[in-house]
């Protein structure tokens, strides 16, 4: 049902793209942007709203995170577009978004 709605802008989580079968469907009934950061922007990102489980019983918490992005990697890039937001203002990489999904669907 979802799927069939227009105008309609649906975020999911990184690990989406752990659900093969989920990922897929989106990705064939969807436009799709991998909005891409770094590792440190990440884990700065999710520290600075205040949640410590990245952190939590883990030793090498940057190093999972590094492991876990770079094997999930080739399926972000499934997506039809890629915004890298590293090191911009959210306000810059939502402008910039709005200019992508704009180009994406008048081609």
């Amino acid at each position: 049902r979802i799927a069939a709605r227009s105008g309609l802008v649906l975020a999911v989580a990184g690990g989406i793209v752990d659900h093969h079968e989920s990922y897929r469907f989106l990705n064939q009934n969807f436009l799709t942007i991998w909005l891409k950061a770094t590792p440190d922007e990440h884990m700065s990102r999710v520290v600075d709203q205040g949640d410590n489980r990245p952190l939590a019983g883990s030793a090498d918490a940057m190093g999972d995170l590094r492991r876990v992005l770079a094997g999930r990697e080739a399926f972000y890039a499934d997506a039809d577009a890629t915004l890298d937001t590293s090191g911009r203002a959210p306000e810059t990489s939502a402008d910039e978004l709005a200019d992508m999904v704009d180009a994406l669907l008048t081609r």
